[in-house]
């Protein structure tokens, strides 16, 4: 089993990092499709970038400006029971540390790089965003 690290370093408060991480309102600005639901413990949050294709996630544990952690229930192949973590940190003043993991994955599976290229698209616009708030 495998699973995908990513990690941004984003050059803005960690409030305005974390606002645009957990916010619908704010996901919906750099997010790729639509964006329903929300970022509570025990809520789906759905993430549809493309018509035909749609992610729910429950969030499963949320420590404000620090770690935010997910459990895929719909999505497309074998994204149902994915885990994905986002840790929150700083680095430096004014500068902010995303690490993203989203696992397990089987070696083999087709889908794990186009997840893997996604997962770093996602991060660079959540960066754009937070940059310019």
């Amino acid at each position: 089993m495998n699973t995908l690290h990513h990690a941004v370093k984003i050059n803005a408060p960690r409030e305005v990092v974390w606002r645009a991480l957990s916010n619908i309102a704010e996901m919906e600005a750099w997010h790729e499709g639509s964006v329903e639901g929300d970022i509570a413990p025990g809520l789906i949050l759905t993430l549809k970038p493309k018509a035909e294709m749609q992610f729910s996630w429950r969030t499963d544990k949320l420590e404000p400006e620090t770690l935010l952690v997910q459990t895929c229930i719909e999505g497309p192949g074998s994204s149902p029971g994915k885990v994905l973590t986002f840790t929150v940190s700083d680095l430096q003043e004014g500068v902010v540390l995303v690490q993203l993991s989203d696992g397990e994955w089987q070696i083999n599976d087709p889908h794990l790089p186009f997840c893997n290229a996604y997962w770093g698209e996602v991060l660079f616009r959540l960066k754009t965003h937070a940059e310019k708030a």
